[in-house]
């Protein structure tokens, strides 16, 4: 008989191993039988878990968004300040920092969030829970440059984010063009900001 961990520890295999399939397949290739044999579980196990591909969607949203919620909680946003070049410069590396995260150890949940939102656009199951979780993203730089005093901090946190996404899109389908090179990623994130703060 499965215990009630054995159950929940057999759930977060399928979900992580479903991101995994939606990184490197697409949501196309997203199926029970393709997450079973991805966490190397029973044939069965992820559609026992989950009933319907919907299901297993909504449960890959729930943990990409859990595993951001501890990133965005380590944005020092509260401290933004542009007083000086060194005060905007310790802005621009956290925001490197957090692409380079998102390129390297998060590179699959990055990946599989993209798909998500490209697929949102085509059916619309997910969209209410795809927009709060962008949400969690655009009040969370909103804070940061609402510390700096910019007179549009909700605007402009929903363009960052959509410039940070397009980053992130460009060093995903375009890695020959080294898009998730350090130096570059830092070089293209001042560019951004200084659109966001006027400067030159």
């Amino acid at each position: 008989m499965t215990t009630e961990r054995e159950e929940r520890s057999r759930k977060q295999r399928a979900v992580d191993a479903a991101i995994e399939v939606i990184a490197a397949d697409g949501l196309r290739g997203l199926t029970h039988r393709a997450v079973d044999a991805r966490a190397n579980l029973p044939p069965g196990s992820t559609s026992s878990c989950f009933r319907t591909r919907l299901a297993l969607l909504a449960a890959v949203l729930d943990r990409l968004v859990e595993a951001e919620q501890d990133v965005l909680a380590g944005i020092p946003v509260t401290g933004w300040s542009i007083a000086t070049p060194a005060h905007v410069a310790r802005i621009a590396d956290t925001l490197t920092d957090l692409l380079v995260h998102w390129l390297g150890p998060a590179r699959a949940r990055t990946r599989a969030r993209l798909e998500l939102y490209l697929d949102a656009a085509r059916r619309t199951e997910l969209a209410p829970e795809l927009a709060m979780a962008n949400r969690r993203f655009v009040d969370r730089a909103a804070e940061g440059f609402r510390a700096v005093g910019l007179p549009d901090p909700e605007e402009s946190a929903r363009l960052l984010l959509a410039q940070l996404d397009g980053l992130l899109y460009d060093a995903l389908a375009r890695p020959f063009l080294g898009g998730d090179d350090r130096e570059r990623l830092r070089r293209s994130v001042d560019v951004v900001l200084r659109g966001h703060l006027g400067q030159r």
